[in-house]
């Protein structure tokens, strides 16, 4: 094969060199359509991104709103209460059904009952008691006035919450005492409970935004008389 002439050489040398430029124009473009289509997301994501002032109002909202809520709910609850303690007192009513207004069951409240146990309401008494009663027992310690040590208080109160008075009986002599400083009384009021049926949250958002549930979201939506500052 022959060698190329001095002219067929320049023609390949223009031929390389307008290849090349025609490459990198190419990779240029491509390159532009690229980086047009990576930023169009981002430019419209900054575009719809909630301005400062708009952040600002719907914290303030939801500040509103999450304290009307507690309170309603505060409310609710009290006067839910009150209503299950006279249907119990009434008809023995302990549970009642949470139904939406097309008949959907949502939710089950409860009744739980309260509970009454020893409270010590003078340990001072109590414990002067039981210094005269077991003197050579270890059972007080002495400083400004005499107290009874925690770990036998705790066994005394089980022992009269076992028996519900306040009472103890003496292990060596079987001897019943009544233990002064101490009465039986409510130690944890009466509540109740609520719980959800499995599809309860959804058909109850469903309903709220429906509007079926509108005449029982009145505290949140009705003006205060007077709003609270801080």
């Amino acid at each position: 094969m022959s060698e190329p002439s001095v002219a067929e050489k320049i023609a390949q040398h223009h031929h390389d060199v307008i290849t090349e430029r025609i490459g990198v124009q190419r990779l240029a473009v491509e390159a532009g359509e690229v980086g047009d289509h990576d930023q169009a997301p981002a430019a419209e994501a900054e575009q719809d991104a909630p301005t400062l002032r708009e952040l600002a109002l719907e914290e303030a909202a939801l500040d509103l709103l999450a304290a009307r809520v507690a309170t309603a709910k505060k409310d609710v609850r009290a006067r839910m209460q009150t209503a299950l303690d006279a249907a119990a007192r009434r008809d023995g009513v302990e549970r009642v059904v949470a139904t939406l207004p097309d008949g959907e069951i949502v939710a089950t409240i409860s009744l739980r009952a309260g509970a009454t146990g020893p409270v010590v309401t003078d340990e001072e008494a109590l414990a002067r008691w039981l210094r005269q009663t077991y003197p050579a027992q270890d059972w007080t310690t002495t400083r400004v006035v005499r107290e009874v040590r925690p770990w036998k208080l705790a066994e005394l109160v089980a022992q009269m919450d076992a028996a519900q008075a306040a009472r103890i009986v003496d292990p060596e002599t079987g001897e019943l005492h009544d233990v002064p400083g101490v009465l039986i009384k409510p130690v944890r009021a009466r509540t109740h409970s609520l719980l959800w049926k499995k599809t309860g949250k959804a058909a109850v958002g469903q309903a709220w935004r429906s509007g079926a549930l509108t005449r029982y979201m009145a505290a949140l939506t009705t003006a205060p008389e007077k709003e609270s500052t801080q």
